[in-house]
C-alpha cells in the first residue's frame, strides 16, 4: 500500500514539473519575434524536425540551472498518543512513549522562488521496556509528503521558507506477550497482535538551508548543504485500524499527529540529476 502511495506521489512531481515545462517553454515562444510565415505545404520530414525540436528545448530546459538538492534528513517526532494510550489502559497494557527517531529521505526544486519537494519518513520502533504487566506495547510509523513552499529570504547561500504539504501515514502498534525467556520460547504458542491504521496528512513546516561556498551562477550545485526543519503533522483524515490484518471499526482514534524537529544534511542539484535519471 505505502509504495503504491510513494509511486503515485512520484508521478505527481514529474507531471507538475513537465506542466511547468511545457509552460515555460509556451511563454518563451510568444516572448520571441515573430517570425517569418512558412509555407502551408510542408514535408513529414520537416514535421519530425520539429518535433526534434520541441524535444530538444524540453531537455535544455530539465537541464537549466536551478536551485534544487536531494537530502536525507534525521530528527525527532513528538506524537499525540493521548488516546490511543487511554484505550491501551482499559486493557491494562503499558503505554507507548510519544518521542520518536524520525529518518528519511527528500529533496526540492526552486523555480522563480516557489518549491515543490517530496519528503520519506520512517519514525523509528523502539525496543519495548519489560515492565511487570502481562504484555509490551511498541509502536512506529511512516508517512510520505509532496510539499510546496515559497522562498522568502536567500543570501549567500542562507535560504528561508514555510512549507506546506499534504500525504498519507501510517500507524503500526504491536503488543506482544512479556513472558519470553528464551530463544526456544518460540516455538511455543505465544499470544500478540499488529494493528494498522492509516490517515491522510498535512504537514506545515518552516525550513532553512545553507549551501557551502555557494555560487550564484551555479546555483549549489554539487555544494554541501545542512539545514533544519520545524513543523507539525496533522492527521486530518483517519482510516479504521486493522488487527492482524481483520478490519475493526471500533478502534481509538490515533496517528502520525503532532509537531517535529529535523536536520538536514545534502548536496545542491542533486534532485534535478535523480529526476533527469529517471526520465532517461
Amino acid at each position: 500500500m505505502f509504495m503504491k502511495i510513494r509511486g503515485t506521489i512520484a508521478a505527481i512531481i514529474m507531471g507538475v514539473l513537465l506542466l511547468c515545462t511545457f509552460t515555460t517553454l509556451a511563454r518563451t515562444e510568444q516572448d520571441k519575434p515573430a517570425k517569418k510565415a512558412k509555407s502551408q505545404e510542408q514535408e513529414e520530414p520537416e514535421d519530425q524536425e520539429e518535433q526534434e525540436d520541441q524535444l530538444t528545448k524540453l531537455t535544455k530546459f530539465i537541464a537549466k540551472k536551478r536551485v534544487n538538492a536531494a537530502y536525507v534528513m534525521g530528527g525527532l517526532n513528538f506524537l499525540d498518543f493521548n488516546t490511543l494510550n487511554r484505550s491501551l489502559a482499559k486493557g491494562d497494557y503499558p503505554p507507548l512513549t510519544e518521542r520518536y527517531l524520525t529518518y528519511g529521505v527528500g529533496g526540492h526544486v526552486i523555480q522563480n522562488k516557489f518549491i515543490l519537494g517530496l519528503e520519506i519518513h520512517r519514525c523509528a520502533e523502539k525496543t519495548p521496556v519489560r515492565s511487570n504487566k502481562e504484555f509490551n506495547t511498541s509502536a512506529y510509523g511512516k508517512y510520505i509528503v509532496l510539499n510546496f513552499g515559497y522562498l522568502l529570504y536567500s543570501k549567500k547561500g542562507l535560504m528561508v521558507y514555510p512549507l506546506g504539504g499534504m500525504g498519507f501515514g501510517e500507524l503500526r502498534l504491536r503488543v506482544t506477550e512479556n513472558n519470553i525467556q528464551s530463544f526456544q520460547d518460540i516455538n511455543k504458542y505465544q499470544k500478540g497482535s499488529e494493528s494498522i491504521t492509516r490517515s491522510f496528512i498535512v504537514n506545515l513546516a518552516v525550513g532553512a538551508d545553507y549551501f557551502f561556498k555557494y555560487n550564484q551562477k551555479k546555483k549549489g550545485k554539487n555544494n554541501l548543504m545542512i539545514g533544519i526543519r520545524a513543523g507539525v503533522i496533522l492527521s486530518a483524515i483517519k482510516d479504521d485500524w486493522s488487527v492482524n490484518h481483520i478490519h475493526v471499526a471500533d478502534g481509538p482514534v490515533a496517528g502520525l499527529s503532532g509537531p517535529y524537529i529535523k536536520v538536514v544534511f545534502g548536496l545542491g542539484g542533486w534532485m534535478e540529476k535523480l529526476i533527469e535519471i529517471a526520465i532517461s
